[in-house]
C-alpha cells in the first residue's frame, strides 16, 4: 500500500524569466545615463605616513613631461621625502658593452636647475637612457628643487622610473617608486578650483578633486609597486582604481569632447594592462575572461586591436586572435595574419605573406618589423645564410633594436665559429650608428650574447 505522502504530488512550478540585466565592470566606458561610481574611500591621513606636513610657497614651473593633466589650483605641499638620496640606487656601467659606454654627467656646484633640466633633455634626444635616469636622480637629491615643486619632482621621478625600466633595471624601479607610498591617500588630491565647484552645484554633482600625480607616473607606479612588495595583485588592484577613477570622470557632466577622448583611451589602456598583469601572473583563465570582457575596438583602431590579438595570442587563444581581426583595418590585418601563421607553426604560409608585405611596405615605418619577421621565419625554415643577410641589411640601414641584435648574435652562433669576433664587431657598427631618442643608447653585453 503506498503511503499517503506518496499520493501527494506538487505541480512544478513555473517561473517567469527574463533577460539578464545589462552590467558594466570597472574598466568599460560608462553610459550617459550611468551614475557616477564611488570610489573607495581614502585614506584620511593628509601626508605619507610618517611625513612631515610642512609647505613652502613657490611658482610652479612647467613640467618636462609633457601631460595633459594640469592642476588648475596652488599645489603647497612637502614633497621633501622624493628628494632624499638614500631612495635613489647607484648605476653602473660594467654591464654596459665597452663601445657604448659615456662618462656619466655630473652637474657642477652652481648649477642652476635650468641648465641641468636642459642637459637631461638632452640625453634623453640622444637616447642615453642609464645617463638620464643617474642624472635625473641627481638632480632631485642635490639641485635647488622647492620642497613643493611637484611638476619638477614628479617629472623627474617618472624619467628616472622610466628610463630603468628601459634600460632593464626594472627591480630597481620597483623598489624606489616604493617612496611614493600609497598613491590613493588624500595627500595627492587637492580640491577643484572654485568656479568648477560652482559650475558642478549648478548641474546637481559634486566637484572633482584633482590627483597631483601625472597619470603617466600613476600607471607606472601601479606595476611597479606590485613588484617591489612583492604582490601582483597590489597592481591589478591599482589599476581597477585608477579605471574607476576614470569612469568618474567620463560620468561628470559638462566634460569637453576631448577630454571625453582623452580618459575614454586612458580606460581602454587599462583593460589591456590588466589583461596583461594577469598573464605576467600566469592565471591564464582570469586573463582569458577579462580579455573576452573587453569591448572590441572599431576598425579604425589598428593599434588597439593589434593589442588585443597579441594578448590573445599570449594565451594560447589563436582562434579567437583570427576572429577579431575579421573588425581589424587591413593595414593592421596583414602582419597580425603573419603572426598567426607563425603562432600555429605554419612558416612557409608565414614567409610568404612576410614577403608580400615587404613588397609594399618599403620605405615605411614597418619595414623593419617585417623584414625581422621574415628573417626569423626563414631561419625556421632552414635558410640560415638568407635569414643573416636580412638582419645584417637592417643594421646597415642604421637599426639596432634590442631583438634585432640578439637574433642576429644567435645566427653568428648558429652559422660561425668565430661566433665572439662577429659580436663583438657587431657592437662596434652599431656604436657607430647616429643616436637616436627613440632607442637606448647604453646597450648591455646581453643584448648581443657576449
Amino acid at each position: 500500500m503506498d503511503s499517503p505522502g506518496s499520493q501527494h504530488r506538487r505541480n512544478a512550478s513555473v517561473k517567469a524569466t527574463r533577460p539578464r540585466s545589462s552590467t558594466k565592470g570597472p574598466l568599460d566606458v560608462p553610459d550617459d545615463s550611468t551614475p557616477a561610481p564611488t570610489l573607495p574611500m581614502r585614506s584620511q591621513s593628509n601626508t605619507p605616513v610618517g611625513r612631515s606636513s610642512a609647505s613652502f610657497a613657490s611658482p610652479s614651473r612647467s613640467s618636462i613631461m609633457s601631460t595633459s593633466d594640469s592642476i588648475p589650483v596652488l599645489v603647497d605641499k612637502n614633497f621633501s621625502y622624493l628628494l632624499r638620496p638614500d631612495i635613489y640606487h647607484p648605476l653602473s656601467l660594467l654591464s654596459i658593452s665597452p663601445a657604448f659606454r659615456s662618462e656619466i654627467p655630473t652637474p657642477s656646484p652652481n648649477e642652476t636647475l635650468d641648465t641641468s633640466l636642459a642637459t637631461l633633455d638632452k640625453l634623453l634626444d640622444e637616447g642615453h637612457f642609464l645617463l638620464a635616469a643617474h642624472f635625473s636622480a641627481t638632480i632631485l637629491t642635490s639641485s635647488p628643487i622647492q620642497q613643493n615643486d611637484h611638476k619638477t619632482i614628479f617629472s623627474l621621478l617618472y624619467i628616472r622610473l622610466a628610463c630603468l625600466e628601459l634600460t632593464g633595471n626594472t627591480l630597481l624601479a620597483a623598489q624606489e617608486a616604493k617612496a611614493l607610498e600609497d598613491l590613493s591617500s588624500a595627500f595627492y588630491y587637492v580640491d577643484a578650483k572654485k568656479d568648477e565647484e560652482e559650475t558642478a552645484k549648478d548641474k546637481g554633482q559634486d566637484a572633482l578633486a584633482e590627483h597631483i600625480v601625472p597619470w603617466p607616473l600613476r600607471v607606472l607606479a601601479s606595476r611597479l609597486q606590485s613588484i617591489g612588495f612583492g604582490d601582483s595583485r597590489r597592481g591589478i588592484a591599482g589599476l581597477y582604481e585608477l579605471g574607476l577613477e576614470a569612469r568618474k570622470r567620463l560620468s561628470h557632466k559638462g566634460l569637453k569632447d576631448e577630454e571625453k577622448t582623452v580618459w575614454k583611451s586612458r580606460l581602454a589602456d587599462l583593460g589591456i594592462r590588466v589583461v596583461n598583469s594577469l598573464i605576467e601572473m600566469g592565471d591564464l583563465d582570469a586573463a582569458r575572461r577579462s580579455l573576452a570582457n573587453l569591448k572590441t575596438p572599431p576598425k579604425d583602431q589598428a593599434f588597439e586591436t593589434t593589442r588585443m590579438v597579441l594578448l590573445y595570442l599570449k594565451i594560447g587563444d589563436v582562434e579567437t586572435a583570427r576572429n577579431l581581426l575579421e573588425n581589424s583595418s587591413a593595414e593592421a590585418e596583414g602582419i597580425l595574419h603573419c603572426l598567426l601563421d607563425m603562432a600555429e607553426d605554419r612558416y612557409d604560409d608565414a614567409v610568404a605573406g612576410w614577403e608580400a608585405l615587404r613588397a609594399s611596405h618599403i620605405g615605411q615605418e614597418d619595414e623593419a618589423l617585417i623584414v625581422q619577421n621574415l628573417a626569423v621565419c626563414l631561419l625556421y625554415t632552414g635558410n640560415l645564410n638568407e635569414s643573416r643577410d636580412l638582419l645584417e641589411s637592417l643594421v646597415n640601414n642604421n637599426y639596432s633594436f634590442q631583438s634585432l641584435t640578439f637574433n642576429l648574435a644567435t645566427i653568428y652562433e648558429l652559422c660561425s665559429e668565430r661566433s665572439r669576433f662577429l659580436k663583438s664587431n657587431l657592437t662596434e657598427r652599431i656604436a657607430n650608428q647616429p643616436p637616436s631618442k627613440y632607442k637606448n643608447w647604453e646597450r648591455p653585453n646581453a643584448d648581443f650574447k657576449i
